[in-house]
C-alpha cells in the first residue's frame, strides 16, 4: 500500500541508490557524529551527485492551498511521513499538515511573543504617566507581535495560535 501511495503523489521520481556511508557498523549507529572525512568516499560522491540534482531540478514543494513548504517544514513532513509508514499505517496528508502546522505557529508564537517583550522593554519606561500611555505601547507592540506572527504561521484557520499569542502578551504586559 505504501508503494502505491507513494507512485500516486510522485508520478515522476527519479531514485538514488547510495552505499553504506561507513563499514563500520559502531560508527553507524552514531552516523550523525561521524565526520565527513570518515565517510566512504563512493557515499560522499553519491550524495553530491543527489545534492546537485535536487538544487538544479527539484521544484518547491507546496501543499494543496499552494503553501510553499522549505526547510524545516519540509523535514518535519518527511519524519512524519517515514514514522507513518514504518509503523504500517498510510501515509495521511492532513495529519502531517497537521503537524507541520502545530510546529511552525508554535515557534511562531514564541518569535512573536519574544518581539513584544522586547518592543515593550524598549519602549515603556515604568512608572508611566498615564494608563492610557501604557495600553498605547501594549497596543503598538501587540500589532508588532501579530504581524511577526502572521509572517512565521502556518494554516491557523481557527485562530488558535494567534490567541495563544494575545494571551502570552496580556501575562508579560505590565500590570
Amino acid at each position: 500500500m505504501p508503494r502505491e501511495m507513494i507512485r500516486k503523489f510522485f508520478p515522476k521520481r527519479k531514485c538514488f541508490v547510495f552505499d553504506r556511508p561507513v563499514s563500520d557498523r559502531k560508527l553507524l549507529v552514531h552516523i550523525e557524529d561521524v565526520p565527513d572525512d570518515q565517510l566512504d568516499g563512493n557515499f560522499q560522491m553519491q550524495c553530491k551527485a543527489f545534492c546537485s540534482y535536487v538544487f538544479t531540478h527539484a521544484k518547491p514543494k507546496t501543499l494543496g492551498e499552494g503553501i510553499t513548504v522549505t526547510g524545516g517544514g519540509l523535514g518535519t513532513l518527511a519524519v512524519a511521513y517515514v514514522d507513518t509508514i514504518n509503523s504500517g499505517a498510510v501515509p495521511c496528508l492532513e495529519n502531517a499538515v497537521m503537524t507541520l502546522a502545530e510546529r511552525e505557529n508554535s515557534a511562531a508564537v514564541e518569535k512573536a511573543a519574544a518581539h513584544y517583550s522586547e518592543q515593550m522593554a524598549q519602549r515603556l519606561t515604568l512608572p508611566t504617566d498615564t494608563l492610557q500611555g501604557l495600553l498605547e505601547v501594549h497596543t503598538a507592540c501587540e500589532r508588532e507581535a501579530i504581524a511577526v506572527f502572521m509572517e512565521h504561521s502556518f494554516k491557523d484557520d481557527k485562530r488558535e495560535f494567534q490567541m495563544k499569542l494575545l494571551v502570552t502578551c496580556l501575562s508579560r504586559s505590565p500590570s
